[in-house]
């Protein structure tokens, strides 16, 4: 028969309640920090000297609710330049409500439009389903390879992204993408936006968060 003694089974108890009360405080820290970052956006007012600042608030004001929801802190939203409105909103939603591999901020973003506009044409009917007008895209993060291609294939001309992501943002190495990609892409603007410098920290920060927290545990 099996013997187990008092002391071990109360080491094991003491064992797990260290565990528990570790993992508690880290999730303690994370949301608190997450709220520090809510509070940042709420607080910030755009700053008239850079252009493209009131568009930013908006994507990084989605990009909070995102990380809430425990997607990736992203945010993305499409204006119409001749009016300066916003005429359609995007965030991560990777992990929620359940996981979409493909639905990054971006992502998100043109689905909804193009869900909702619902345009025809294509093939031979002679009319291009590209034409997006004088639609800018802003994005809180500089867009992957995956959201690049798409927004080049969207037809969008215009491209701004807030916080530079060198690791894994392919805006800034266009010259990079297959040769169709860079022939379809041509004449296009996509480049960082003009945001101030505390703005762009909020979007860094946002996206630091949670940024490729699964390839951090195959290291």
């Amino acid at each position: 028969m099996l013997r187990i003694s008092v002391g071990h089974i109360l080491s094991c108890c003491l064992l797990i309640c260290f565990c528990a009360t570790g993992l508690w405080a880290k999730e303690r820290v994370l949301q608190q920090s997450i709220l520090d970052l809510q509070a940042r956006i709420e607080s910030y007012v755009p700053d008239e000297r850079y252009r493209d600042d009131a568009f930013g608030l908006v994507v990084v004001k989605d990009a909070i609710v995102s990380l809430k929801a425990g997607s990736g802190g992203i945010g993305a939203c499409l204006v119409d330049a001749k009016t300066g409105e916003v005429v359609e909103r995007g965030r991560n939603r990777q992990y929620s409500p359940h996981f979409r591999s493909d639905m990054h901020g971006e992502m998100d973003l043109l689905n909804r439009y193009e869900d909702r506009v619902q345009k025809m044409g294509g093939g031979n009917s002679g009319n291009d389903p590209r034409q997006c007008g004088e639609l800018i895209l802003f994005t809180s993060t500089e867009p992957c390879p995956m959201c690049l291609t798409r927004i080049i294939n969207s037809g969008i001309q215009r491209m701004y992204y807030i916080n530079p992501d060198l690791d894994g943002g392919m805006a800034h190495r266009m010259e990079q993408l297959p040769p169709f990609w860079q022939k379809f892409a041509a004449g296009r603007d996509f480049r960082q936006a003009e945001c101030s410098p505390r703005l762009q920290k909020i979007a860094e920060d946002l996206f630091r968060h949670s940024v490729r927290s699964f390839a951090k545990q195959k290291e």
